[in-house]
């Protein structure tokens, strides 16, 4: 009992952690392989981007296609990843792209994130080619664990080419 009210009449600074802070948005540059995250106009944290799809130049126009979409998103949707450590899904197909698909006659595809890499020997080898997803963002799995803490869903998500 003596321990808990020593604890307890310790004061506010011990019994709380700060909050780690969170990015207001994120930006993806393709062709400078980065990733940034932004928190109130200043750089919180940038990474190396890993990997790309197969066929990176220009915006995804269809399932299959390997490339990455491109323009302004957000993150819908945070999950572990049996595959690829943690996985934030990127907003895309969004009407626009979807309206773009329909008018061509072809999927727009979808479930396309920002992910870890695989990880163990099968990862070695996908980590030795510079694209290898199928249009998604690969960075390193520590990489993916800070983000997974610093971007809530709903956070927008620049993709430049």
């Amino acid at each position: 009992m003596l321990a808990l009210a020593c604890l307890l009449s310790a004061g506010p600074g011990l019994a709380a952690m700060p909050e780690p802070e969170l990015a207001d948005y994120v930006v993806v540059e393709k062709s400078g392989r980065s990733v940034t995250l932004w928190s109130k106009g200043r750089i919180l944290k940038s990474y190396k981007l890993l990997a790309l799809g197969p066929n990176p130049l220009g915006h995804k126009q269809q399932e299959g296609d390997g490339r990455t979409p491109e323009g302004l998103y957000y993150i819908d949707k945070k999950h572990i990843s049996k595959k690829f450590q943690k996985f934030l899904r990127i907003s895309y197909p969004n009407q626009s792209d979807r309206a773009a698909a329909k008018k061509r006659g072809v999927d727009p595809g979808g479930f396309v994130g920002l992910h870890g890499d695989k990880g163990g020997v099968s990862g070695l080898f996908d980590r030795m080619k510079p694209n290898w997803t199928q249009g998604c963002i690969s960075v390193r799995n520590a990489a993916i664990e800070e983000m997974f803490e610093k971007v809530p869903v709903g956070t927008p998500i620049l993709i430049k080419p």
